[in-house]
């Protein structure tokens, strides 16, 4: 296996990592519009029931989201950036919601 070889198959890792981090910062970017969407739905419901259902909902997310942005952090380390304050600015995570 020539040089040549060596570099092209690493620039291919590269593009593979580069790649994985893409989709799990995509991935986690849809959960936190679904809970977006979820709080905004939140404002109009009255019943008490099904506020509570959503609740739930929006907080089975939210943990969804907390493991997608630790995902998000590994992939990164797995690049080499260990400083993680951006992500968590650029991807804030909502508090947790009680039921009524």
């Amino acid at each position: 296996m020539g040089k040549d070889s060596v570099d092209k198959t690493q620039q291919e890792i590269i593009e593979e990592m580069a790649k994985a981090l893409g989709n799990t910062g995509d991935k986690l970017e849809s959960v936190l519009n679904r809970l977006k969407k979820i709080e905004r739905e939140l404002e109009s419901i009255n019943d008490i029931n099904e506020y509570n259902a959503m609740i739930d909902s929006f907080n089975t997310l939210r943990k969804q989201a907390i493991s997608r942005r630790e995902m998000l952090m590994i992939h990164r380390e797995a690049l080499g950036a260990f400083k993680h304050t951006y992500v968590e600015r650029y991807y804030p995570i909502p508090n947790k919601k009680d039921k009524r």
